[in-house]
């Protein structure tokens, strides 16, 4: 592999400074005599903003961060003024003897530091450090190092100092022979070996609110350049993301690995985040992968910060489950009847010139679960005109209230065989439906999200929820047993527990007979949840796409200076907002903030532990108005 020269930055002369004319005290004063108007003038805003603010009145904290980030994720932006980026000699030399060149994988972190108008030092060798303590050092695929290197970046750690690694940090010596994975292993990450990039697996999936990936979606995808590095297979202390195919699912023997990992041991040693791919796989496409810089150094350097969270009460993920009740329609009953079990309302799809022949069956689950629209027949939206889409949607409208005269409370769709476009969902929305339950290839990431439909406000629109989860048809493909479709189920779970996504599992009433393999592994599945919900939101589609279009009218502002974080929390609209909670990124391992009202009556919230990185702020219902905090990180 043929590696490219290093970008070259030219340093700009500081300004100088003009000297102070000597005169009258007068003549001095006169050309300054404009400033301290506008001084004076500040002053008294600045003492009736003061006065207002102690009254209840909104005044704006700016994030004044000089990183980028996503605006849900708020905090202090990191200066840069303490990153080291270590260009090693031996490593350099390592590279040359193999007929390839080092530069190549310096110049993505010189591009990025450029784009971000950040400050940093290049270091080439680790003596530099030994007088330096509070910093971040970055260690871009060094892989050979000398004895003295690796001891002088331990003594570094052990007085405080941060690591960022990538690749095969540290696995050569000075002479570029094999040494083994010790020196990552002390850093904080265990490898159990590697895996060739392949197009089929080499999308880098983030995991959702992490320390490392706060201000990205949970389960957003970034694809991976296809290079001859082979990927580690990492595992650590704390996961930020993982390598998956495109449609999010990792290899069953994978399940437990990492591709950013993280990590802090006692004090006085400082944070570790390792990456296990060189920076060649994002060198064509760095974008994605700034931000998951950003968070990551900001991280480093135990800055606090605050995101919304995705989850209302302060829950980690959601879980809805559905029917796409269809052929075999009184299994619909079978299916219900668990979901009692679970105390759970879950959503049943209907394909509406088969319900009309169930009206019992559809009138028993309509009073009990939420109802939505499959179509009319079972057959794809997609290409279709609008006139025959329209008229569709018409059918199954009337079709349902032949049942159920009193259909205004059913707003939710998902298409027969995840067929629509475009002019499907603009039509929805126009009926007075409200969520739409689609493929697992609309949307990047395992959240949900805004149907783009033109004139049309956010409190109206079609919120979009993407399949997730692996159904049983995709599970039959695979010819799997009971056994192994219970464990493929609960896989899935879990990961949408790990990520903080949203997991939507759908299942078909003709798979849902009495002896089916759905049927006796959903059981174990059910079990599995009821274990970990206290970490789920147990919602219908419907509750979740409410929840997110709701989430709108919580805004968040933040601004740290130090150890100290305060923030505002908005509620617009006229009407109360509850499940309010926010997640707070940790300054140092298992220590929570102490919060304060930052205005006379304003209500309180309480903090809990996610877990040694991450605490929830929840709040009681919120009337509209602005609230001010202060989390102090001592």
């Amino acid at each position: 592999m043929s590696l490219s020269d290093a970008l070259a930055f030219p340093v700009m002369p500081p300004d100088i400074p003009t000297s102070f004319e000597t005169r009258r005290a007068h003549r001095r004063i006169g050309p300054y005599l404009a400033s301290l108007v506008v001084i004076g003038l500040a002053m008294t805003v600045l003492v009736y903003l003061s006065s207002m603010q102690l009254l209840g009145w909104k005044t704006p904290i700016l994030n004044l961060g000089r990183f980028s980030a996503a605006p849900a994720a708020l905090g202090l932006g990191t200066s840069q003024q303490d990153v080291i980026l270590y260009a090693s000699p031996n490593t350099k030399e390592y590279f040359v003897g193999i007929g390839a060149n080092y530069d190549r994988l310096l110049t993505p972190w010189r591009g990025y530091f450029k784009n971000r108008h950040a400050s940093y030092q290049e270091f080439t060798e680790t003596s530099q450090l030994r007088q330096i303590n509070a910093s971040v050092l970055i260690l871009p695929s060094a892989v050979a190092l000398s004895a003295q290197e690796r001891a002088d970046i331990l003594q570094f750690r052990s007085r405080g100092g941060a690591i960022l690694a990538t690749w095969a940090t540290g696995t050569r010596n000075e002479k570029g022979d094999w040494d083994g994975w010790q020196f990552l292993e002390t850093i904080g990450a265990k490898s159990i070996g590697e895996i060739a990039l392949e197009p089929v697996a080499r999308h880098l999936v983030l995991t959702g609110e992490s320390p490392l990936s706060h201000s990205q979606p949970a389960g957003q995808r970034i694809v991976l350049s296809k290079v001859s590095e082979r990927l580690l297979r990492l595992q650590g202390e704390g996961t930020a993301a993982r390598i998956m195919n495109w449609g999010r699912i990792p290899d069953p023997e994978r399940k437990s690995e990492g591709a950013v990992i993280f990590s802090e041991t006692a004090a006085p040693a400082g944070r570790s985040a390792l990456f296990a791919f060189a920076e060649s796989t994002w060198e064509s496409e760095p974008e994605p992968i700034y931000a998951l810089l950003d968070n990551t150094l900001q991280w480093l350097q135990r800055q606090p910060a605050v995101v919304r969270s995705a989850w209302p009460y302060g829950k980690h993920a959601a879980q809805v489950i559905e029917m796409d009740t269809e052929e075999g329609f009184p299994n619909a009953l079978r299916f219900a009847a668990m979901m009692q079990e679970m105390s759970y309302r879950g959503s049943f799809y209907i394909l509406t010139s088969v319900g009309k022949q169930y009206p019992e069956v559809l009138s028993s689950l309509s009073r009990d679960f939420e109802i939505g629209y499959h179509g009319d027949i079972h057959a794809g939206f997609k290409g279709q005109s609008a006139q025959q889409q329209q008229q569709r949607i018409d059918t199954m409208r009337a079709e349902m209230a032949a049942v159920i005269p009193e259909i205004k409370s059913f707003t939710g769709f998902r298409a027969p065989i995840e067929s629509y476009d475009g002019t499907t969902e603009a039509l929805l929305q126009k009926a007075g439906l409200r969520h739409h339950v689609t493929d697992p290839s609309r949307t990047e990431a395992r959240l949900p999200s805004f149907a783009r439909i033109d004139g049309v406000a956010t409190q109206d629109t079609l919120v979009v929820l993407p399949r997730t989860q692996r159904d049983d048809i995709n599970l039959a493909k695979e010819n799997l047993s009971v056994e192994q479709t219970r464990q493929a189920l609960i896989d899935d779970l879990d990961l949408t527990e790990s990520v903080g996504a949203l997991g939507l599992l759908s299942v078909h009433s003709q798979n849902y007979g009495t002896d089916s393999v759905l049927t006796q592994a959903m059981p174990a599945y059910l079990a599995h949840l009821k274990l970990h919900r206290d970490q789920f939101w147990l919602a219908s589609a419907g509750q979740v796409a409410d929840w997110w279009r709701e989430r709108e009218r919580f805004q968040l502002s933040a601004k740290a200076r130090g150890k100290v974080l305060n923030f505002d929390v908005t509620i617009t609209g006229k009407s109360a907002f509850s499940g309010a909670s926010l997640i707070v990124i940790l300054s140092r391992k298992g220590v929570l903030p102490t919060l304060q009202e930052l205005k006379v009556g304003m209500p309180k919230a309480s903090i809990r532990r996610i877990d040694d990185y991450r605490a929830a702020i929840v709040f009681d219902t919120l009337n509209p108005g602005n609230y001010a905090y202060q989390a102090s990180f001592e």
